[in-house]
């Protein structure tokens, strides 16, 4: 058996290869991330007698560079083992004690770690799962966008006009929005005629504010604190924060429309059936969980997410801090902790667990919310592996294992 380790990279990667006695069969070498590049690695193997059938690849799961490779390999007929750059890092400790770090060196202590772990060939989820992952992703940099232009239009209303945002419930309401793209200033609402501020109103709120709110906004532009040197290029930068605001909640609109279309292909389906799992917080989950046969029970997807809590054990003496710890992917962990945080709200199954474990020691309010959400993830599996919808009394032909406390 030949092993093969892969240093990935955007532009190019480099390849090493061992076999079984751990002496060199291919010394490390650079190919292109292209075509081209791809070739010249499969002749370097074929030509010291690394074929398919008697070869592992193992490379580590470096941001998305590694998918085309792996693609490409596996339409070959090669199998490839992805791995965690965590194991890479521990094992580089291992496998030398020099402070040299180079591609080359990398490439060739992946290989050796493949060679004494004997992965197992790591494989693609299904496309809807792989979209649902990717378009779940796009979608909360869409939220976090849409956050950053609330906050640098908060940062400029709070110097011209500091008492606009108490007039309204929500600071970014569509009625809101739309007030700031006519009058952002308490000059321009000052300008603008009671009637017409009425109807932008009128129109923005579909009917639930006029003529009152009008006044409201007429009388406390006049007593405004708000600083008016240079408030009209201020206003044009509100104006088209505004602009901008609208045009990501549509876009986040159109997303969330398609995962849901996406979410029905697969077994993230069931997770709607979780009170307080919408479509945004199911696609999260089941995008990142992909398929959720590769793991055996709860605890197994517990360490994958990173919430198993710590644990030290010397001699006879086992400690645990409690926390989580966060050794795996960090979108899951969040997905996780906001559907328990809806979860114990909306479902006496979890907020009796919530509750129990608020009232033991007097936890703090993260500590017992991170105990819901160990359940909640095995729940999660659980619906996600029957292909059935949640029930608070799990059936009596439910797996045994995956409702039990984490």
């Amino acid at each position: 058996m030949i092993y093969i380790g892969i240093d990935i990279a955007k532009r190019g990667h480099v390849a090493s290869a061992v076999g079984e006695d751990g002496k060199a069969v291919v010394e490390s070498f650079r190919f292109n991330n292209t075509a081209g590049g791809f070739s010249k690695f499969l002749a370097k193997l074929k030509k010291a007698g690394a074929d398919a059938e008697r070869s592992l690849i193992g490379m580590e799961a470096t941001g998305h560079y590694w998918i085309a490779l792996f693609d490409f390999l596996g339409a070959h007929g090669y199998d490839a083992a992805v791995i965690n750059p965590i194991q890479t890092d521990a094992f580089r400790d291992v496998w030398t004690v020099r402070k040299v770090k180079t591609d080359a060196i990398d490439a060739a202590m992946i290989a050796d770690l493949v060679r004494y772990k004997r992965y197992s060939p790591s494989a693609l989820g299904d496309e809807a799962t792989e979209e649902l992952r990717s378009l779940a992703r796009y979608r909360m940099s869409l939220v976090d966008r849409s956050t950053a232009l609330k906050n640098r239009a908060t940062a400029v209303l709070d110097r011209v006009f500091p008492e606009l945002a108490g007039l309204f419930g929500d600071a970014y309401c569509p009625t809101h929005r739309e007030l700031l793209q006519h009058c952002a200033t308490p000059d321009q609402v000052l300008a603008t005629d009671v009637r017409t501020l009425a109807r932008i109103l009128r129109e923005a709120s579909r009917g639930k504010c006029g003529r009152e709110k009008a006044e409201e906004l007429k009388k406390a532009a006049k007593e405004s604190v708000g600083v008016s040197f240079g408030s009209r290029a201020l206003a044009l930068e509100v104006r088209l924060l505004m602009e901008e605001l609208d045009f990501v909640k549509d876009q986040i609109k159109e997303v969330e429309a398609e995962l849901a279309v996406l979410l029905d292909r697969t077994s993230g389906k069931w997770l709607l059936t979780i009170p307080g799992i919408d479509v945004a917080l199911a696609s999260v989950i089941a995008g990142e969980i992909g398929d959720p046969d590769r793991f055996d029970g709860p605890h197994k997807l517990m360490g994958y997410a990173g919430m198993d809590p710590t644990r030290s054990e010397s001699g006879d003496t086992v400690s645990s801090d409690g926390h989580m710890s966060k050794r795996g992917p960090g979108t899951l962990r969040w997905a996780l902790m906001m559907a328990a945080d809806c979860a114990r709200k909306r479902d006496p199954y979890f907020g009796d667990y919530y509750s129990a474990k608020k009232g033991t020691g007097k936890k703090h309010h993260y500590v017992a919310l991170s105990g819901v959400a160990r359940k909640l993830m095995g729940v999660c599996l659980a619906v996600m592996k029957e292909g059935r919808p949640y029930e608070p009394t799990p059936p009596k032909n439910h797996r045994p294992g995956h409702l039990k406390d984490a």
